[in-house]
Order: structure tokens, then sequence, then C-alpha cells
């Protein structure tokens, strides 16, 4: 009898190390998106709206459901920025995905109409090491007039980054912070 159960045991462990080892790594992702209102850093650069970009993935892209989690350090950041004049928060989001391969990954769509308006995707994928691609356009409030289009200002990057770290994206009329960390709270497996 003891032998069945030592046997069950161990049968049952390497049956959880095997699932372990299949079982996708899943990583809570973190992205905060602000203006900056600080003078002169644009150092009075001209922007050529013939080099924007369309969007790739945006029309398929999933849309994240959660705000940044309380306590996390990306909120900590929005209520420092939110509270400097220079800065506005155009977006703050959270989800969980699994980190795989470019071409596999589904991009994350990030907007704001509060103040201005921010469109773009988000991927966060693997490829040797975690990379984060950007493609984000920012219209700032009052940039239209009339049935004129304003400017907009694009901001297209992809890069490693380092896990667990807050990674900033810049650019002169807006940044992005992004974190990513290894998820480990409860996961609904499908049946």
């Amino acid at each position: 009898m003891r032998r069945i159960a030592l046997i069950a045991a161990i049968a049952l462990g390497l049956m959880a190390q095997a699932w372990a080892a299949t079982a996708p790594r899943l990583y809570e992702v973190d992205v905060l998106v602000f203006a900056n209102h600080l003078p002169k850093l644009d150092g009075n650069e001209h922007w050529n709206q013939e080099k924007i970009t369309h969007i790739a993935g945006f029309a398929n892209a999933l849309a994240p459901s959660h705000g940044l989690p309380a306590g996390s350090q990306l909120a900590i950041a929005r209520s420092i920025l939110a509270r400097h004049p220079h800065y506005t928060i155009l977006a703050a989001r959270s989800w969980i995905q699994n980190v795989i391969a470019l071409h596999k990954t589904k991009p994350i769509r990030i907007t704001s109409r509060q103040y201005g308006r921010l469109k773009g995707v988000i991927r966060v994928f693997q490829w040797r090491l975690m990379h984060v691609a950007l493609d984000l356009h920012y219209t700032p409030p009052g940039a239209a007039s009339g049935s004129t289009p304003g400017t907009v200002y694009q901001l297209v990057e992809s890069r490693p980054v380092a896990l667990r770290d807050t990674n900033y994206f810049d650019h002169p009329k807006f940044g992005v912070l992004v974190r990513v960390v290894p998820y480990k709270g409860p996961v609904n497996l499908p049946h």
C-alpha cells in the first residue's frame, strides 16, 4: 500500500512538473502614457506630418480592461505626475498576457480622449529578450482648428526591456512608462 501511494505521489509530482513546463508564462504589463508640457523641449523642431504612418494592427487590437493596480510603481508615478503642472496623464492601463513571438502576439490598443487624443498599440513579445514595441499617435488639444487636421506626434519604437524595471520611451511631447513583471496570481484554466 505504501508503494502504491509513493508511486502515485511521484506520478503526480511528475505530472505537475510537466504541466509547469508547458504552461504559458504569464506577465503583468503596466503602461502609463503622459503628455509633456515643459517649454522648449521640442528644440523648435518642425514636425513633418507627411511622415506619420498608419498604426498597424489597430483595428484588431485588444483593449485592456483594467487600470493600474493600486500600489503598483506606475500607480505611484501616475499620482506624482498628475499633481505636476507640466504633465497630463493620457492613459494608465494594465493587463495580463503570455509573452510569445511577435508574429503570434496580439497588439493591445491604447487610447484616450481626455486631453487631446492618444491612439495606438503596444505589443509585448519574446525575441531572445523581452521586447516592447510601441506605435502611438498623440494630437494635443487645440491642435486641430476647424476642418484642417492638427499636428500629430508619433512615437514608434521597439526595444528590449528589463523585467521588473520601469522602462521609459521618450518623445519631446509625450512619454510612456512600461513595467513588465512575472504574474503569480490565480489563473482560470479552461475545463
